[in-house]
């Protein structure tokens, strides 16, 4: 059978693609695989550290996971250097390399959503409104932790993902406000929580003037006086923090929990750069 030399430095590329690429070219398919495998086996082991709900966690599992990347490319490298002559296997064809590679690109791809979703449990959302400034702008990237509220229920002040109520195949970014049982009321601008004033730092007015009933239709006096109401057994009330430009419970009322399908956790991307990494209030 034919004998060839392998060449270090085209088994760091082929491994540098695919991870353990670079070992099957080296003529060792076993320890190939156990790599190419180690790297899912990585990230399954890093989600019960729960490391991903926070940014700077995210970015430790994503250098972890490039660091053994590496170390599997510089083990391709040096394993190759070590074979002076290795007897060429059935495998051992270019187009074999590359039907691996076109294999390992479909199961990236099909594997990546629940790797993202379900193993490490996460979601990114870019937003495309200003209905939460200050706390979030236009084009901010956030990260959110699915099924958060899957044994508990959310609690005043959490930024929550909710299904849009007018278009359930969309889904909106809110501040939680109002709690289940508790009357809520909206009188100037001031929201009341049980007849007391709810201190908010978080919230801006861009708009001095306050709309009443008596000047004003109802859809627009709803903005600056609302209620009083009940919120629902099993719902939240809702609000943006760009109180005189959102779309929010005070329009189409309060929102299931049911619909509550994620907690905000940071921006991992910003125009601001002060913004990235912070945990959102």
């Amino acid at each position: 059978m034919k004998t060839k030399a392998r060449k270090p430095v085209v088994a760091a590329l082929l491994s540098s693609v695919v991870p353990g690429l670079g070992q099957v070219y080296n003529s060792q398919p076993v320890k190939g695989i156990l790599f190419y495998l180690a790297t899912f086996l990585l990230i399954i082991l890093l989600s019960f550290t729960g490391l991903q709900f926070s940014f700077y966690g995210l970015m430790a599992i994503i250098l972890l996971g490039l660091f053994l990347w590496l170390l599997i490319v510089v083990e391709s490298f040096i394993a190759a250097g070590k074979v002076k002559s290795s007897t060429l296997k059935p495998y051992n064809k270019w187009y074999v390399y590359l039907i691996i590679v076109l294999l390992s690109l479909g199961i990236d791809l099909a594997l990546t959503d629940f790797f993202v979703k379900d193993v490490l449990g996460i979601k990114s959302y870019r937003l495309f409104s200003d209905s939460m400034q200050p706390t979030l702008r236009k084009g901010d990237c956030i990260m959110t932790r699915l099924k958060y509220y899957k044994s508990r229920k959310p609690e005043r002040g959490d930024l929550v993902i909710i299904k849009d109520p007018e278009d359930p195949s969309q889904e909106l970014i809110k501040r939680v406000v109002g709690l289940e049982g508790e009357k809520f009321e909206i009188k100037n601008k001031r929201v009341f929580i049980n007849n007391r004033p709810l201190q908010e730092g978080y919230k801006i007015h861009t708009d001095s003037s306050v709309y009443v009933r008596k000047l004003f239709p109802y859809d627009d006096s709803i903005r600056d006086n609302f209620g009083p109401m009940i919120v629902p057994w099993r719902h939240c009330f809702v609000l943006g923090d760009n109180r005189d430009n959102s779309m929010d419970s005070r329009h189409w009322g309060s929102v299931s929990l049911e619909d509550v399908t994620a907690k905000a956790l940071y921006i991992y991307l910003s125009a601001d750069l002060i913004k990235i990494g912070g945990n959102l209030r």
